[in-house]
């Protein structure tokens, strides 16, 4: 990945406009929870952005054609931390699986590289960040992405 070019980021905001370029989707429900309180993390738009983006699709996509799909998009606030929160309705995790998540060129789906959850670790690592997810099979994952947020938010 190339050096991000980081910058004070108004999570609130870029959490609504990803959420826009999907709700207006006919065969999903996608919800938006996010704080009143302004949340600013350092870091840069565009592959925070592309962080969001992927969690969105892969939980769109993990959903069985049957089942309607539901999507919540929270984003809260947990002490020095910023905990955006994509939770889907979707198939799951197996147990086996779950210790490969964040490999490189590892992935369940017959297209794809593998390489979208190595690259979010890559980027949410690279502010000093985490992410890590729940998952039961059969019932839906909740990815979680930690930010710091930034200490003066004037």
């Amino acid at each position: 990945m190339p050096q991000g070019i980081h910058e004070k980021v108004l999570l609130n905001e870029l959490i609504s406009t990803v959420h826009d370029l999907y709700r207006k989707r006919d065969d999903l429900d996608i919800y938006l929870t996010v704080p009143i309180d302004e949340c600013y993390v350092y870091c840069d738009k565009n592959q925070l952005i592309r962080v969001l983006n992927n969690l969105i699709n892969n939980a769109i996509q993990s959903i069985p054609e049957h089942r309607r799909g539901k999507i919540n998009i929270t984003l809260e606030r947990n002490q020095h931390l910023a905990v955006i929160c994509v939770r889907d309705n979707g198939c799951g995790i197996e147990d086996e699986m779950k210790d490969k998540v964040f490999l490189p060129n590892f992935t369940t789906k017959s297209s794809g590289t593998g390489l979208g959850l190595a690259m979010c670790r890559q980027i949410v690592e690279s502010v000093n960040g985490a992410i890590y997810f729940h998952s039961k099979p059969n019932e839906g994952t909740e990815f979680f992405v930690d930010l710091p947020l930034m200490k003066s938010e004037e």
